[in-house]
């Protein structure tokens, strides 16, 4: 890849939320051959146990924390970024991979409010809460790197995925307006608008389809090597970029 500096990434800590299992996990693990520390969270602790056990045997010299954290919930949030800053330092945090997501397969009538306070407070108001925690310290250091994981429902509706499609459309709006707010300070705001990868989240939300169609979905593995490209190539992915991958 070029545009990499590498020497300039050995000393980053990384933080990628909703990494206990697919494209976070994959993620978390592809980062920690490049970056000195990760940061790893999920709402379930045996997930995050065992993405903290691969990274470490991947590599070794790894500094790695693992941490239980609802995105939704700003206390949970500010208690992440704290421990990382408290572990790793406040001048290491510039890397910040918004991943953690829910759907529900309901048609609006369908949706009950709970489900769509759900989706909403995950897909959007995490990526709110957690950037915004974050962002103090790329701004005072005058660098760093956001990707926010979206879909290819954050550009088109789709039926009975209207509260997904939602948050999606917003999570959108948020990085195009943060890339503005924060192209003064080196920091970089970017986006993945996704198709349809072979995650729990698919096998939830229809599962016969899953099966009959994960060979044509793109691999959560593949997702984040192109996650990692855009955070590690500086020179070929600028402030406000978005990568679209529909396919394998």
């Amino acid at each position: 890849m070029n545009g990499i500096h590498q020497s300039n990434m050995q000393s980053k800590t990384a933080i990628i939320t909703g990494s206990g299992r697919g494209i976070g996990r994959e993620t978390a693990i592809l980062l920690a051959e490049h970056v000195a520390n990760v940061v790893v969270c999920s709402r379930t602790q045996s997930e995050i146990d065992s993405v903290v056990k691969e990274i470490e045997n991947v590599n070794n010299q790894i500094n790695v924390l693992g941490l239980r954290c609802d995105v939704s919930i700003s206390p949970h949030v500010n208690s992440l970024v704290q421990s990382a800053v408290d572990k790793f330092g406040s001048e290491t945090i510039d890397i910040l991979v918004n991943n953690a997501g829910v759907a529900f397969d309901k048609k609006l009538l369908d949706t009950s409010e709970e489900e769509w306070d759900q989706t909403i407070e995950t897909n959007l108001k995490g990526a709110f809460l957690i950037t915004k925690a974050v962002l103090p310290y790329m701004i005072q250091r005058k660098s760093g790197v956001i990707v926010n994981v979206n879909s290819g429902a954050g550009k088109t509706g789709f039926s009975d995925l209207s509260s997904y499609c939602a948050s999606k459309f917003g999570l959108a709006g948020l990085a195009e307006s943060l890339a503005l707010e924060v192209e003064s300070y080196n920091i970089r705001v970017m986006t993945i608008f996704l198709g349809q990868v072979a995650t729990r989240i698919w096998q939830d939300y229809d599962y016969k389809y899953y099966e009959k169609n994960k060979n044509k979905m793109l691999s959560p593995q593949k997702v984040a090597a192109k996650i990692v490209e855009m955070i590690l190539d500086i020179k070929n992915y600028k402030n406000g970029d978005s990568v679209e991958m529909y396919s394998p």
